[in-house]
């Protein structure tokens, strides 16, 4: 017999196998939690505890194609104080359609800081009238003389533009 005209008497477990790995894949895909990026809390306009307050607010009105700013403030309270070594930094979320982040990151520089108070102004534009989330997440570090906290509070404010 030459080797072109053999055949095979059993059938090839490869696709057998193939439909077990794609069964699999979709079990374990459908089954497998949220990604660890995602906030451990929905993003809102503010964030409140014993120990600081963060918001976002944005006083309008806003107009097409002109930049509007959003104001993102983190305020200590009792003991706690900023912390006067920790990279502050607000990352914009993803912009929707028709909106856009001149700035999309802002660093420590960017922002304004005093004892107890820390300022950033997130400037956004939209395209088309419409309504807006603005905003992202604050990377920030509150202190005592006893110890210092950290947190990543997502923010976002609904912006109307026309």
């Amino acid at each position: 017999m030459s080797s072109s005209k053999l055949t095979r008497l059993t059938p090839s477990p490869r696709p057998l196998l193939a439909a077990i790995a794609v069964a699999t894949v979709s079990t374990l895909t459908a089954a497998s939690p949220a990604p660890a990026s995602e906030p451990a809390f929905p993003a809102s306009a503010k964030l409140e505890n014993e120990n600081y307050l963060v918001e976002i607010s944005a006083a309008g009105p806003f107009k097409v194609g002109v930049e509007g700013t959003a104001k993102v403030t983190l305020t200590t309270k009792g003991a706690y104080h900023i912390n006067p070594q920790y990279p502050y930094r607000f990352k914009a979320a993803a912009p929707g359609s028709g909106l856009s982040y001149p700035k999309p990151v802002l660093q420590r520089a960017d922002g304004q800081f005093e004892e107890k108070k820390a300022v950033f102004n997130l400037p956004f534009v939209a395209s088309q009238a419409g309504k807006f989330e603005v905003g992202g997440t604050f990377h920030m570090s509150v202190c005592s003389s006893g110890s210092c906290l950290m947190d990543k509070p997502p923010l976002d404010v609904t912006v109307s533009v026309q």
